[in-house]
């Protein structure tokens, strides 16, 4: 059997990148300290951490998993393959995304395959309950179906998605492609914190509060400007804290961000449900809101650069599950600016005091 390890982004990724060449030579905004020419470059190279990407591949190496990986071609109805590339896509300190392709007679097969530090069969059973729950393959909102798990070598696969990749559009489509993307991408949140079935540990604000302080502190050290900010934000985020009985607990998604989005079609499906658990909905609408402005400031220096795809977002959300599912959206998106500060600072191969300076006055903003 040939092997082939390729080291490449999907294509889409690949467009991502190729875009920087037609960024203009300063961004149509006041923020021109943030503005950064080689953001997006930073931004995929930090997605595949060399020695990560090594570490799970040797796992996809082993003689076990190349005979587990044909009984599964075989249970797919696909036959043995005889030749196999893996595609890494994002890597984690826990767990790393690949594509396996395999190659029977002329056709190629291509799935997901998750390889994980430690077993993760509470994934596989909580994307079942998902599926089931009304986010199947005839479904217009679904996920990426869960095909097999292998517990003794933590490996999940999962189906590959076709589509148009929801990040792909927010950093070179057009205002109406942006904004309709948005709008699904809020049509989905909402039917998932409806119907989902609660899994996990529970995260609220208490659980937040002191990875929120830890990040503060650290912020702080980098300098007075940003110790008056970090200390100012952090204040703000423990007086605003909710109430424990005005929190509505509903399913997590974990990690919702328009990189784990995609539309095939009438359909909208999401992906990367590893980090499921129980929150209120203020965290998931945090976490794509930020996310989405921060694809403004990477692409054009500005985090107003996608207030128009913020607002679809959240108004799409807001009209399937009302105004009072929002009530703790600001404090959850102010946690979240200091998070992404911190990681601005201290998460990067290079750190970029530019982005965690608009980040801090993003979350001060956010509750004035």
């Amino acid at each position: 059997m040939r092997i082939v390890a390729s080291y490449l982004f999907l294509p889409d990724r690949n467009r991502v990148l190729e875009s920087e060449q037609e960024l203009p030579d300063t961004p149509p905004s006041n923020d021109t300290e943030a503005f950064m020419p080689n953001a997006l470059q930073v931004m995929m190279e930090e997605m595949l951490p060399a020695k990560d990407v090594s570490r799970f591949s040797a796992v996809l190496a082993q003689d076990e998993f190349r005979t587990e990986l044909d009984r599964l071609f075989s249970d797919w109805k696909w036959g043995i393959p005889e030749e196999l590339k893996f595609k890494p896509f994002k890597a984690h300190d826990d767990r790393c995304t690949f594509e396996i392709s395999g190659r029977t007679g002329t056709e190629w097969h291509s799935v997901i395959g998750k390889v994980h530090t430690i077993d993760r069969t509470d994934v596989f059973n909580a994307l079942h309950a998902v599926e089931q729950s009304g986010f199947g393959p005839a479904s217009e909102f679904g996920i990426a179906r869960p095909l097999a798990y292998l517990p003794h070598l933590h490996v999940l696969f999962e189906e590959k998605i076709h589509g148009k990749w929801a990040m792909d559009t927010f950093m070179n489509g057009d205002p109406g492609e942006q904004i309709e993307t948005a709008r699904r991408s809020g049509l989905w949140l909402a039917r998932f914190h409806s119907l989902a079935p609660r899994t996990g540990e529970t995260d609220g604000p208490d659980d937040l509060l002191p990875a929120i302080r830890y990040y503060a502190a650290q912020v702080r050290k980098y300098g007075d400007q940003f110790a008056t900010k970090s200390d100012l934000l952090l204040n703000r985020v423990e007086a605003a804290k909710p109430p424990a009985e005005s929190l509505d607990f509903c399913a997590g998604h974990g990690s919702y961000i328009p990189e784990h989005v995609f539309l095939s079609g009438p359909r909208t499906i999401v992906i990367d449900i590893d980090e499921h658990d129980r929150v209120d909905p203020g965290r998931d609408l945090a976490w794509f809101t930020v996310s989405l402005q921060r694809l403004g400031l990477k692409k054009l220096g500005s985090l107003r650069a996608r207030d128009e795809p913020v607002d679809a977002f959240l108004k799409a959300y807001e009209s399937s599950r009302g105004a009072d599912s929002l009530k703790h959206y600001r404090f959850f998106k102010a946690a979240e600016c200091l998070h992404r500060a911190h990681r601005d600072l201290y998460k990067r191969k290079t750190p970029i005091p530019q982005w965690a300076n608009v980040m801090l006055d993003e979350g001060l903003s956010t509750l004035p």
